[in-house]
């Protein structure tokens, strides 16, 4: 239960990280969706979420 929490977490990281994105640049009047492709953005999202969660479970994959 422990990694599935920590999985959320890194998840909900990555989430807010890119909600927090998209509101700076549609304040400045930038679309990003005409510069960056929805599946390229998914790829990107995914990939940061795994390398937090590794980060997350370090200690557990040392021991």
């Amino acid at each position: 239960m422990k990694h599935f929490l920590k999985g959320a977490a890194a998840v909900a990281i990555v989430m807010f990280v890119l909600i927090l994105i998209h509101i700076i640049f549609n304040v400045m009047g930038t679309d990003l969706n005409k510069y960056i492709n929805n599946v390229m953005q998914i790829l990107l999202a995914s990939s940061f979420a795994t390398m937090i969660y590794h980060v997350l479970i370090r200690k557990e994959r040392d021991e």
